[in-house]
């Protein structure tokens, strides 16, 4: 009994894995190609060599000076 249940968690595990790999490498490319903002800006992003998910904002001023007030506000 207890080893149906463990197969049948291994199933629904290996098609939800394969369902979400198909949704990312399958349906979300073909759904960016066919869209035309989404293609412009994946285009421009590619072409100007940016990999939006090593995209941070630590080299923003703004950020730099809310860091520093969190330390002070914390040191108190």
């Amino acid at each position: 009994m207890n080893s149906k249940n463990f197969l049948g968690r291994i199933v629904k595990f290996i098609l939800v894995m394969g369902s979400t790999l198909v949704l990312i490498y399958g349906v979300l490319p073909m759904l960016t190609s066919s869209v035309g903002i989404l293609n412009r800006m994946s285009v421009y992003l590619a072409d100007n060599g940016i990999n939006p998910t090593n995209y941070y904002y630590t080299d923003v001023e703004q950020v730099a000076e809310a860091e520093q007030y969190l330390r002070t506000a914390l040191e108190e």
